[in-house]
């Protein structure tokens, strides 16, 4: 019975463990960033669009649509950290067709979009929805 063979076992065989888990979380954070499927983000983000009481007014309302959406983009900012990532919102009628102008030469794989529709709040007795398109994609570079 020769217990410190026993525990230099014990003890190599945690480090072997520790070593093997340590490159597994490596491992899989890389390919979280580099294939990450970005269409389970946007919903989230246009309902927190949505819920902002000041930029949904501004949606809504007739005056100039782009800088409407020039106050949007500046509120993703503090969302959209990654400097790989460009974004663009574009701001359409419920029955317009909203597309991305200008196409981004830059984009490297796939581009991501979703949209909601917007309408006014219980105070506003106008009833004029409208529909917002939130563009994501991963510069090249």
């Amino acid at each position: 019975m020769n217990k410190k063979g026993f525990m230099k076992i014990v003890e190599a065989t945690i480090a072997v463990l520790i070593i093997l888990v340590a490159i597994m979380l490596l491992s899989s954070q890389g390919d979280v960033h580099e294939g990450r499927d970005f269409s389970e983000i946007l919903p989230l983000l246009l309902d927190e669009i949505a819920q902002n009481l000041t930029l949904r007014e501004e949606i809504i309302s007739d005056y100039d649509e782009d800088a409407s959406e020039t106050s949007i983009e500046e509120s993703l900012k503090a969302r959209i950290t990654n400097p790989l990532l460009e974004y663009s919102i574009e701001i359409c009628d419920l029955d317009e067709v909203c597309y991305l102008k200008p196409y981004p030469s830059d984009a490297e794989d796939n581009i991501f979009a979703s949209e909601r529709v917007v309408s006014a709040d219980i105070k506003n007795q106008e009833f004029a929805p409208k529909k917002i398109k939130f563009f994501l994609w991963k510069r090249s570079g």
